[in-house]
């Protein structure tokens, strides 16, 4: 197979540009016919990789795809030609060039399942799986109805990750550059006023004068420090895993902070644990795909230990407790779902639990923020005010 880099053109009269793979030329051709785009010219690219770019389909097309894809299949339309109608009439040229792939590999004899799991880029391993499992008991809709219901809770997840985060950090960005233009301009050239004159200088304005020469003297270095820090951090930790576990655990242990990302992780647990256990898995199946979501390794060396508790025949709840990770609310959750039965009902009462913790730490921090970044411009400035003009009042006192 080879990867393709094309450029085409579509009944609009607008021009296109992106990549497929295809035996030939002539069979670029056939499937680029097949979405109603006139190719123009291509390069060739041999690569092992398929669809590179796929890597940039938005959530919201993903989840027009699935819905597209239960809705038929709730009428009865074949797979092969769920994807067909895809293929053809989707609004997004990457979805078409998504479908066009597998419709060929489904042709060739692979099911929608393997065709998903050529694309691992897209699509998340759990889903795979669900698909695979509703492949075998025949109820695909209710697969493409969980991975709707997940794909539009991930999007809401990252938008309030996004307002957590976005806001603050253009906050301390426009406070770091504050601060530089004050202590690499301003204060230099104010406090030599002073240095020049025959003035006894206070503490505060000779601490001024000394981290307005470290700033000035080690710009470059102060920028590059952080950048610095964050790569041999993350190049250690791909290296060392120990080290990298070392690093998420004391992530988990960070102020504001720390307490949000443990909530965002376990949220994405019981949100992939809720699905999969739908989906008539079994609890060990269930923590083996949900587990595999969790970015934070400390949180994931815990389920994996407790996944290997439950399957030495320890209760789930009894053993939610135990890892240290979960609310005490949590952990009650899942026992009464256990006792009674009625597991489904206690993972959506988890769920609620966990999406209004999240809201509410969200709120919390960007409350937070704020104020923190103001109360600590006015102590900056409130330092030069003083160390610059304390000493020339001290002058002005002294003259008869």
């Amino acid at each position: 197979m080879i990867r393709y880099s094309y450029k085409a053109i579509d009944d609009n009269g607008n021009y296109i540009n992106g990549k497929l793979t295809a035996e030939n030329p002539g069979e670029l051709l056939t499937m680029l016919r097949s979405t109603h785009l006139e190719l123009i010219s291509f390069s060739a690219n041999r690569t092992r990789k398929t669809f590179t770019i796929s890597e940039k389909i938005k959530n919201k097309d993903l989840i027009t795809m699935f819905i597209h894809l239960e809705q038929l299949d709730k009428a009865g339309v074949p797979i092969l030609e769920s994807i067909s109608e895809l293929k053809d009439n989707s609004e997004s040229v990457k979805i078409r060039n998504l479908m066009s792939e597998m419709h060929e590999s489904i042709e060739s004899g692979s099911l929608f399942s393997e065709s998903l799991a050529k694309h691992p880029n897209i699509f998340n391993p759990v889903y795979i799986g669900l698909v695979a499992a509703g492949e075998k008991t025949g109820h695909l809709a209710t697969t493409f109805s969980n991975i709707i219901d997940d794909l539009k809770w991930t999007s809401e997840l990252k938008r309030k990750t996004r307002k957590a985060t976005l806001g603050p950090l253009f906050g301390i960005f426009v406070m770091m550059i504050v601060m530089a233009v004050m202590m690499g301009i301003v204060v230099p050239k104010v406090t030599g006023f002073l240095v020049v004159q025959s003035i006894a200088l206070p503490a505060t304005t000779k601490a001024l004068i000394a981290f307005s020469n470290f700033v000035t003297s080690y710009w470059l270095f102060i920028i590059l420090s952080i950048p610095t820090t964050i790569i041999s951090i993350k190049a250690l930790s791909r290296t060392f895993p120990e080290f990298a576990l070392l690093v998420d655990s004391a992530k988990l242990k960070v102020p504001i902070i720390g307490p949000i990302l443990m909530k965002l992780d376990i949220a994405k647990f019981c949100q992939f644990f809720a699905m999969t256990f739908r989906s008539g898995l079994g609890v060990i199946e269930c923590l083996d795909s949900a587990s595999m979501v969790i970015k934070n390794k400390a949180i994931k060396k815990s389920i994996l230990i407790a996944r290997q508790q439950i399957s030495d025949g320890q209760s789930l709840a009894k053993t939610i407790g135990q890892i240290g990770y979960f609310p005490s609310l949590v952990s009650r959750m899942f026992k009464i779902g256990e006792e009674s039965g009625n597991m489904n009902d206690a993972l959506q009462n988890v769920k609620f639990f966990y999406d209004s913790e999240i809201n509410d730490s969200i709120d919390r921090l960007v409350g937070m923020i704020q104020p923190t970044l103001t109360f600590v411009m006015g102590g900056m400035i409130a330092w030069v005010t003083i160390a610059v003009f304390g000493p020339i009042y001290g002058t002005f006192s002294q003259i008869k």
